[in-house]
């Protein structure tokens, strides 16, 4: 099922905090991006870390303006 090849594609949570650091120094490949929004899509606290991560990011870019 649809579901199921999905699952095949999932990424574990670690390799997830790596790639949602990765991101913002490098444009990561489509397959890449999109294994990672299906990860976030799906996982609570993996979601919550990015969000968290862009909230800090930001807040350093207008720290140093």
């Amino acid at each position: 099922t649809m579901i199921r090849k999905a699952m095949g594609h999932l990424i574990s949570c670690k390799e997830v905090s790596r790639l949602v650091s990765l991101q913002e120094d490098l444009r990561l490949p489509p397959w890449q991006r999109w294994r990672l929004r299906l990860h976030l899509s799906i996982c609570v606290a993996c979601a919550r870390f990015e969000s968290q991560i862009r909230f800090l990011r930001t807040a350093m870019r207008s720290y140093r303006e």
